[in-house]
Parts: structure tokens; C-alpha cells; sequence
């Protein structure tokens, strides 16, 4: 289901009874910035003229290519400006829950970031509100509320403290007290007109405030699977952790075994070779014995033959008889 009732953010500028100090702070601060303006030159902007950090004149809110963070009056270095610009494209991303029920939950919140030295016109900011997230300067894709790309959340940073708005679900909305904290507890940094780090604490706290927000909406169903398919990525990181660990020793063991069967085989033919040798000797000195025992069978039937003609002769006297 497509949520498509929006909200403007309530006036949080209102110091609580336990607050009076960070209020005295605030006074102070904003009757600081209004000496500022008497005595300088600063220039005054509206929604009409302010750039946007989405159309060709970029460049104005000196960031180099198209983005959702615009700092015309250069209240950040372009090294600090670079590292916010990073911090909200990421936001998006981070704040992604893709096993939501809700579809716009699933795809995230976009942030949009606007600094200027005073609250951009109309009004004097007191409310604590900003129109930036309702406004003519192409900020978003489309502002179809029937579409998630419509869906945003602004910041407005001026040097008298954080304006906010934002164009998004009801189930989405953070309560009155978290973006009383968020501002309240940046005033000190504010003070001291490091904008830079007040900018970054509230973007990160911000963050994390829609993260814990938006979870409460996931299908635990999706969840669980997710987990489950996450325990099993990390069983076979183990795995195969645990086989490049032993894989060393493997290869240890395959040449020890390599050696091994190596000299088993080496042994079996030598084994071979020396009974071949000894069969072939054996069967040189049977043919040895052989061709020995041959002359002497011959002298043997000779004596025969010649004992055999000595009877004849003996007999033949008596035959003629």
C-alpha cells in the first residue's frame, strides 16, 4: 500500500521547561546572526532564486555534478561539502528495507540538503520550517504523491540553527520529540559556527532515527529468510577461511606422502631388479651344468658300446660251436 497522505513538520523550536539553557543559547545565537546581517552585506535568498544542485546551473551550489546538496554561500570548505554530499547520497541507501510490507519503505528516504547563511524566504524562520521540501527549484524527480520518488525529507541549515520538512508517509514520520533532540543537541557546535560537524552529527543521528523507524514495518517472514541465507554466507566465509588455513599444511602433507610413495615404488623395483639378477643367474649356472654333464654321458655309452662288442666277440667262438 502506497501511502499518500503528507505532512509538514511541526514548530520543534519551542524550548521545554528542562531546556531553558539550550533556549538562552538559541536567543543568543539568533541576535548574533542578526548583528551579522546588519553589518554585512548577505545576500537574501527565496525559493525562486535559490539554485538547485539538480538543474544545469549546479554548479551555483558548489557542488561538481548533480546532487541533493546546495551551499551557495559557501558556509562549508569543498572538502567538507564533498563529505556531506557523500553522507546524503548515502542516505538513501542506508535507510533502504527492502523486506518492508510498504513499498516506499523498501526503496528508502531521500535527503535534501540546503545551506544558506539566512533562512531562505518566505519568512523569518521562527516556526522552524522550511519550504524546501514543497518549492519550484526541481529538487526531486517528480512530486507525484502517488510515487515514491516524490517521497523526501529536507534539512535547511542557516547560522542560527537547523529548519526541517518533509513530504512522506504517516508510518514514517519521526515523533516531535526526536527532531527536538537532533536540533538541541547541535546548538553548542552551532554556537561555535562549526556548521560543518553540526551538519554531519545531524545527518548520522537522522539516519539512524529512520532506520530504527522504518524496521518497525518489516516482514519478519523476509527477515528471518534473509538471516537464514546470511548464516549460510557465513558458514561457507568460515569454510573456506578455515580451508585456506589448513591448505598450507595440505600441501605439506601431499609432498611427505609424494616422498613416501616415491621410495615404496623405488624399493619394488629394486626389489625386482635384484630378483631378476638372481633368476638369471640361477638359470646361467643350470646351463653351466649341463654342458658339463653332456661329454660325460657320452663316455659312458661308449664304454657300454665297446663292452657290448668284447661280449659278441666272446660269444661268436661259442655260437660257432
Amino acid at each position: 500500500m502506497l501511502y499518500i497522505h503528507r505532512f509538514s513538520i511541526f514548530d520543534y523550536h519551542t524550548a521545554s521547561n528542562n531546556n531553558i539553557k539550550l533556549y538562552e543559547m538559541q536567543q543568543s545565537l539568533n541576535q548574533d546572526v542578526k548583528t551579522l546581517l546588519e553589518t554585512n552585506n548577505t545576500h537574501l535568498w527565496t525559493w525562486e532564486d535559490y539554485p538547485s544542485p539538480r538543474e544545469a546551473t549546479y554548479w551555483k551550489c558548489g557542488v561538481s555534478k548533480p546532487t541533493y546538496v546546495c551551499d551557495p554561500d559557501k558556509l562549508l570548505t569543498d572538502e567538507q561539502r564533498q563529505e556531506i554530499v557523500d553522507l546524503v547520497e548515502d542516505f538513501k541507501k542506508k535507510t533502504k528495507r527492502p523486506n518492508s510490507k510498504y513499498l516506499c519503505m523498501r526503496e528508502g528516504v531521500r535527503l535534501v540538503v540546503a545551506l544558506a547563511k539566512v533562512k531562505v524566504g518566505p519568512g523569518d524562520g521562527s516556526s522552524g520550517l522550511t519550504y524546501l521540501c514543497r518549492n519550484d527549484r526541481n529538487w526531486t524527480s517528480t512530486y507525484d504523491p502517488t510515487k515514491c520518488d516524490s517521497e523526501l525529507h529536507g534539512i535547511e541549515l542557516n547560522t542560527d540553527g537547523f529548519r526541517s520538512c518533509y513530504w512522506i508517509g504517516l508510518s514514517m514520520v519521526l515523533t516531535k520529540s526526536e527532531f527536538e533532540t537532533l536540533e538541541q543537541s547541535e546548538l553548542p557546535l552551532l554556537i561555535k559556527q562549526n556548521y560543518f560537524a553540526a551538519l554531519k552529527n545531524y545527518i548520522e543521528s537522522l539516519r539512524m532515527l529512520y532506520i530504527h523507524r522504518l524496521s518497525i514495518f518489516d516482514n519478519q517472514d523476509a527477515s528471518n529468510e534473509v538471516i537464514t541465507q546470511s548464516e549460510m554466507h557465513r558458514f561457507l566465509q568460515d569454510t573456506k577461511k578455515s580451508l585456506s588455513e589448513i591448505k598450507p599444511f595440505y600441501n605439506k602433507l601431499l609432498g611427505i606422502i609424494s616422498i613416501i610413495f616415491c621410495l615404496i615404488i623405488g624399493l619394488a623395483l629394486l626389489f625386482l631388479i635384484c630378483q631378476i639378477r638372481q633368476f638369471k643367474n640361477y638359470l646361467n649356472q643350470r646351463n653351466a651344468s649341463n654342458q658339463l654333464m653332456t661329454p660325460l654321458q657320452t663316455v659312458e655309452i661308449v664304454e657300454k658300446r665297446r663292452e657290448n662288442e668284447e661280449n659278441e666277440e666272446a660269444t661268436k667262438p661259442l655260437l660257432n660251436l
